[in-house]
């Protein structure tokens, strides 16, 4: 009877300490598994600082290199291509302005026009605008019939024969966006296909087509549309057509 008491005894005082180990083993895995947590958080924190660390010290070889380099232009146009202009000759080429009065100086009587123009001689008799109704796409430079008439930049000749209103036309393509025109010839020096220099004569002043008397019609196309040739002349020397560079946006007219 004794014995059995005892055993009662045990099995009750079991019973009552059983959930005590119960609650101590949770608090031992939570506290286990916070530990690990804080290790992994720990090993993350040093991984982003080394990271971290690394970029500013790549930064700040890339910014010792770049300051003891000043000539941005080869790394630039391996990016942007030979098309597009470098920074440090766009920073050259800012927007310029050319003023409504230029081509006055050359309008009331012969002389000595600009290096690079249609023309050596003669003066601009009409400009470039609305004529009434009717849209003027270039300007007329007078002068005496037969006058070389050459061509303000390299490129190839596309056209040059008879053409309605022009007469006798030449046109030369320059690039992928310029091209320019010469009208009313009395005869043409070039044909398609030909490749002429700036400076070539391709032609001499004439009276061909729609004309009242002997001059040369200059236009510029920029893709195909006639832009104000004053645009070009007034810039000459900053400017060169075989560029694909917009004069219609970084050459204003005030």
């Amino acid at each position: 009877m004794n014995i059995i008491l005892t055993r009662k005894d045990f099995s009750s005082r079991f019973y009552w300490i059983y959930p005590i180990i119960i609650a101590i083993a949770f608090v031992l895995m939570l506290t286990v598994a916070s530990a690990y947590s804080a290790l992994q958080l720990s090993k993350r924190v040093t991984e982003s600082g080394n990271n971290l660390a690394l970029r500013v010290n790549a930064l700040k070889n890339r910014a010792t290199n770049q300051k003891h380099n000043t000539d941005f232009s080869v790394s630039w146009d391996k990016i942007a291509g030979k098309s597009i202009p470098s920074p440090s000759k766009m920073a050259k080429r800012s927007i310029q302005m050319v003023s409504k009065r230029f081509l006055q100086k050359y309008r009331f009587r012969t002389k000595s026009l600009p290096r690079h123009w249609p023309l050596r001689q003669g003066r601009v008799s009409s400009g470039y605008g609305k004529r009434g109704r009717r849209m003027h796409k270039g300007i007329d430079i007078a002068a005496k019939r037969g006058t070389p008439v050459y061509a303000v930049e390299a490129g190839t000749v596309v056209r040059s024969k008879r053409v309605g209103a022009y007469g006798n036309l030449v046109e030369i393509k320059h690039s992928n966006v310029y091209s320019t025109r010469y009208g009313h010839n009395s005869r043409n020096l070039v044909k398609a296909g030909d490749k002429v220099k700036r400076g070539q004569k391709i032609a001499l002043v004439g009276s061909t087509g729609r004309s009242t008397g002997p001059h040369v019609h200059f236009e510029i196309r920029q893709s195909k549309v006639a832009i104000n040739p004053i645009k070009y002349l007034g810039t000459i020397g900053s400017f060169d057509l075989s560029e694909n560079i917009k004069l219609s946006k970084l050459v204003k007219i005030k």
